[in-house]
């Protein structure tokens, strides 16, 4: 027999997949993997960030990381700049292309969203939104903070959860 907590986990995790599935499937992107959609957002929300610290937000390798922000440049939507504070070191930053594509793609995920919810009667709608604060929660892991990837021996850093939902949105857990 299972608990209560390890069967409502186990009925959420398919759902919060498939929803995000479905929401990234089916709305135009390029083909950017998790990790560059999640630094893509990164850097539009928070602006320009050192290799160094997109690599440890992600929890990945450096050379990882450079492997991420050579196919955003590539693809015309982040560039590298020397640090003038620290000239070996680099800066990475996104460029305009970057942000029409960003917000492009965020309003089209919202707008797919949108439509679901028009669709639902106001009381599934109000249940929604009755559980978001639990759901932001649920993200942060609890009072530590983040919970560590499973398998990633790295200890995850504190980040703030922006639970307004204008600005939280689906590219943002591109990890």
């Amino acid at each position: 027999m299972t608990s209560p907590i390890a069967d409502l986990a186990h009925r959420l995790r398919p759902l919060v997949f498939r929803l995000y599935h479905q929401v990234r499937r089916q709305t135009p992107q390029l083909t950017l993997t998790l990790t560059q959609g999640s630094v893509l957002s990164e850097l539009v929300n928070g602006g320009p960030r050192r290799m160094s610290a997109l690599a440890e937000f992600e929890q990945v390798k450096l050379p990882s990381m450079t492997d991420v922000v050579s196919r955003l440049e590539r693809l015309g939507l982040a560039t590298r700049t020397p640090d003038p504070a620290d000239r070996r070191a680099v800066l990475v930053d996104v460029t305009d292309e970057g942000r029409r594509f960003y917000a492009e793609t965020v309003a089209a995920r919202e707008e797919f969203l949108r439509e679901r919810l028009i669709a639902m009667d106001d009381t599934d709608r109000a249940a929604i939104e009755a559980a978001l604060p639990a759901l932001a929660k649920l993200l942060l892991g609890g009072p530590e903070g983040p919970a560590p990837r499973l398998g990633s021996g790295a200890r995850p850093q504190k980040t703030q959860l922006l639970v307004d939902t204008k600005k939280e949105e689906l590219i943002s857990d591109e990890r």
